[in-house]
């Protein structure tokens, strides 16, 4: 009772406490405003906490639902074994032309390029080449098939096709390989080169009765025609089910990139920079030979873990005939002239080189070769001039190239390209020369012969 008594005491104090602070308040308008400020400014805090953790948690969501899928890996990057034991025979009897359109293998401009390939003449290898500089390596796939019913359904079903690229179209003048293809090749090469450029490693072929040489084939050609590509790895990896139902494609990138944007901008910048001195040039014969020239003072040859990428020679300088000859493609599609990838067998090895469109023709372009010399004796030949070098695979499709007069010359020539300055007395043949469009001297010495051709002779 006593207790009860208390607490009724103890809660008329606090009513009687409540009325007369109220009082107070009325009484001193200043307190009461103050009150309402303190209110005004912490009540917001509170709410714009509360959306700030609404927002944290819808997020979080979002990037959960668009990060891919993690899938369980059948391989590794430590059990993939690359063949480099191939022989030429071992190509041939590999070469499966069923994904190539009727219309280009019916074509008898092409035929005599297929003879050559699939029947080598004994003698094919015969002349003087630089030894130990044809290291190109083709794409090989590894594949799977999973013969599991549940393990291939869960697998498939937490992939979807990515971008199917349906609607790109490709200049014939400037990705030939895609035209080379049928439509379904052609289909699977849209795919694989969308998703290639949104770096979706992972995606379902859109053909699911697609087979392995089908894959195989778009995939070469994807890289054959675009060079900028340069952290796709020339392996991949296929997934097959237990009805032989092509479940999955998987890209290898190049485990050099931490960031492929960084990589990409530093790839544009040195490429805007390789090319400045040859975009006001007149014609495509000066910016074939600026960016042959460029390419060969820049490049040394070395094998190293990118040498088959563009990389290794646009922003690197230690690259293969592979990386040479992506290079020269790459900066010559940069000025707008058709320059093309053309895969073979040069010398004794696997081999790549490239074939240009010039105002006179398409010609043969070693850069590679050309580097090892001492002179252009790989610069813009025919292809009776070009025997060293054997045309093989996608490559038998690619346009005839004919003799050409464009060479260097004594002349002086337009800025950008050698500008010819004699050094010593007029019965010498020896002449230094400078590239204007750089603004800088190039220590090169040539030598001229009769008829006016500009033969480099040492740096």
């Amino acid at each position: 009772m006593k207790n009860l008594s208390k607490l009724l005491y103890i809660i008329l104090g606090i009513i009687v406490a409540i009325c007369l602070f109220i009082l107070f308040c009325g009484m001193n308008p200043d307190i009461s405003k103050g009150l309402k400020e303190w209110i005004a400014e912490n009540a917001p805090k509170k709410e714009v906490a509360a959306e700030e953790a609404t927002v944290n948690v819808a997020t979080a969501a979002t990037s959960e639902v668009s990060v891919e899928p993690e899938l369980e890996e059948e391989d590794s990057e430590e059990d993939y074994e690359y063949n480099y034991d191939l022989t030429y025979d071992d190509y041939v009897n590999d070469w499966d032309p069923s994904t190539v359109s009727q219309d280009t293998q019916n074509n008898p401009e092409y035929q005599d390029f297929v003879d050559a390939f699939l029947h080598p003449q004994e003698n094919a290898d015969d002349g003087n080449y630089p030894e130990d500089k044809s290291d190109m390596q083709s794409p090989q796939p590894k594949i799977v098939d999973i013969e599991d019913e549940e393990k291939a359904k869960e697998r498939s079903e937490k992939l979807d096709y990515g971008d199917t690229g349906e609607d790109l179209t490709f200049d014939p003048l400037f990705y030939p390989y895609y035209h080379m293809l049928n439509s379904r090749g052609q289909a699977l090469y849209k795919q694989i080169y969308a998703n290639a450029l949104a770096q979706k490693k992972k995606f379902a072929p859109v053909l699911s009765d697609a087979n392995d040489n089908e894959i195989l084939s778009a995939f070469c050609c994807v890289l054959d025609d675009h060079p900028e590509l340069f952290w796709v790895d020339i392996s991949f990896y296929t997934q097959y089910d237990y009805q032989g139902k092509a479940i999955e494609f998987d890209f290898k990138f190049y485990k050099n990139f931490n960031d492929i944007q960084y990589a990409r901008m530093r790839f544009d910048n040195i490429s805007d920079n390789l090319i400045a001195g040859a975009k006001d040039l007149e014609s495509a014969y000066e910016k074939e030979l600026y960016i042959h020239d460029v390419i060969v003072d820049k490049l040394n040859y070395q094998h190293n873990s990118l040498d088959q990428s563009a990389y290794s020679s646009v922003v690197d300088n230690y690259t293969v005939c592979a990386g040479y000859a992506r290079c020269f493609q790459y900066l010559m599609q940069r000025l707008e002239v058709p320059a093309y990838n053309c895969t073979g067998w040069g010398g004794r090895e696997r081999h790549a080189w490239n074939i240009v469109l010039l105002d006179d023709g398409y010609h043969n372009v070693d850069v590679t070769w050309d580097d090892s010399g001492e002179n252009y004796d790989f610069f813009n030949l025919s292809d009776a001039e070009n025997k060293q070098h054997r045309r093989m695979d996608f490559s038998v499709y690619l346009p005839k190239c004919v003799e050409s007069d464009h060479k260097p010359k004594f002349a002086a020539q337009t800025t950008g390209v050698p500008s010819v300055s004699v050094d010593a007395d007029d019965d010498t043949t020896y002449i230094a020369v400078s590239f204007g469009g750089s603004g800088s001297s190039r220590p090169y010495h040539y030598n001229v012969d009769s008829d006016g051709n500009v033969i480099r002779i040492d740096d």
